[in-house]
């Protein structure tokens, strides 16, 4: 593992133990087993640090979006083709949603742009509304407001993840188990889309 990526792992690692405040460089630079200024030859601050992890997240997750709303085939099998791809994803990055979630409570400006600007390449997420939009007016899918669809799609898939930690106490389950609830998880939500949306 070359030194960068190995920053990049303890950080992340740090991160989600401690939260952006209460870590210090020092104490990656300790868990990572390097030096500080070996630390800050890579990155200067945490800030920096942070925002790489936070920038590999988006570009990790932002491609999975735009290839399922961009894909040929109704609404219906792009939406099953996003939460498979997200929560498979996530599994393997369970980092993800924890770091982009923060990072868009700081309402950073030029964060907010690029992560809309990756979300919006060649008009796709327009063009995804009025997919959605004209297969209601075709009777295929019930009225919804196609925003509010797109909401309650991300919140079905990424909030379990979030509230991980929370849920996993709250119904005693292991890690191991919680993961197998999340793989469960793609025929649930997609159960209940279907059920919701199609008429």
């Amino acid at each position: 593992m070359d030194t960068e990526t190995l920053i990049l792992e303890t950080a992340t690692r740090v991160f989600l133990k401690k939260g952006f405040d209460g870590t210090r460089m020092q104490e990656i630079a300790n868990e990572a087993n390097i030096n500080k200024s070996m630390l800050h030859y890579y990155y200067r601050s945490k800030e920096l640090l942070f925002e790489k992890i936070v920038e590999n997240s988006v570009s990790l997750i932002a491609p999975l979006f735009l290839e399922a709303i961009t894909m040929e085939g109704p609404v219906m099998t792009k939406l099953e083709k996003l939460v498979d791809s997200y929560i498979d994803a996530i599994l393997e990055n369970p980092h993800v949603p924890l770091f982009i979630l923060y990072e868009l409570s700081q309402k950073r400006v030029e964060f907010i742009q690029v992560f809309q600007e990756k979300l919006h390449q060649n008009d796709a997420l327009p063009r995804f509304v009025k997919q959605i939009e004209e297969e209601q007016a075709k009777g295929i899918l019930k009225p919804m407001d196609a925003r509010h669809l797109i909401l309650t799609v991300m919140s079905l898939i990424v909030f379990p993840f979030i509230g991980r930690q929370v849920f996993q106490g709250l119904l005693d389950v292991t890690p191991a188990t919680y993961d197998g609830m999340m793989e469960e998880r793609k025929k649930i939500v997609m159960t209940f889309l279907k059920d919701t949306l199609l008429k």
